[in-house]
């Protein structure tokens, strides 16, 4: 097996078990173990997974984002209820704004019985969604390109957002922590805010798991948002921090 190939399907085997030891992955590839840390390096650095005591893992952690076509595997069921209840909000003649998440992504397979709308996003994958769908007129921001979060960052993508106006903003976050929202990429932060600051109106999405994690960077209050939508796993602990600080929020 190649160079090349080894490392693909280290990242597929890792992705698909979510975390796998050092030492079977060196059996499976028929591999030194120091060829395999120099494989884990390289990935990690790529931001396609991250090392972890002797294992690699495709699950986040306060520095490290899960890589978008992961996260794109995970709670979707869930995900989709929650884009369900987001179209419910859009208006036909409405100009929305939708982050980079995999959560708000679903959001594009709604938006085919609005006549005409208007997204603007930061993210590729947003992109290829609806570049041929004929009702809606797409704005993408332009940027930093980064490949494993399938989006466009930095001051180029900040300034469009800031000389944009949309009636809605959509976003998610990785972690809920109480009611405070992170994120582990400081220039993900700055999108997100930049997003908020040019929308009358901001929604939040998060599926259930986000209560559990963690990341570094916090870039909201989930007070901030107009509408909330959380999907009926969330813990009962959870439910009642938010109602104790007077948060409304939609279960779906």
């Amino acid at each position: 097996m190649r160079l090349d190939e080894r490392r693909r399907a280290i990242v597929a085997a890792v992705q698909n078990e979510k975390t796998v030891q050092l030492d079977e992955l060196a059996e499976r590839f028929a591999v030194s173990r120091m060829t395999i840390h120099r494989d884990l390096d390289y990935l990690e650095s790529r931001g396609l997974l991250r090392k972890d005591r002797g294992s690699a893992t495709a699950e986040s952690s306060l520095l490290f984002e899960s890589n978008f076509h992961y996260r794109a595997q995970m709670d979707l069921p869930e995900k989709r209820a929650l884009a369900k209840a987001a179209r419910a909000l859009i208006e036909p003649g409405n100009v929305i704004m939708l982050d980079d998440s995999t959560t708000t992504l679903m959001i594009c397979d709604e938006l085919e019985t609005i006549e005409h709308v208007t997204v603007i996003s930061n993210s590729l994958a947003v992109c290829e969604r609806l570049r041929s769908q004929t009702n809606v007129q797409l704005v993408m921001t332009g940027g930093n390109y980064v490949d494993t979060l399938q989006g466009f960052y930095g001051l180029i993508c900040e300034q469009t957002l800031h000389r944009l106006r949309a009636d809605w903003a959509f976003l998610s976050a990785p972690a809920a922590i109480g009611t405070a929202l992170y994120h582990q990429d400081q220039e993900v932060v700055r999108m997100k805010r930049a997003l908020m600051a040019s929308a009358e109106r901001s929604v939040l999405l998060l599926t259930s798991p986000k209560f559990t994690t963690r990341a570094l960077n916090h870039f909201a209050d989930i007070t901030e948002f107009q509408r909330i939508f959380i999907d009926r796993r969330l813990d009962e602990a959870s439910a009642q921090r938010l109602r104790q600080a007077g948060i409304p929020f939609d279960l779906v």
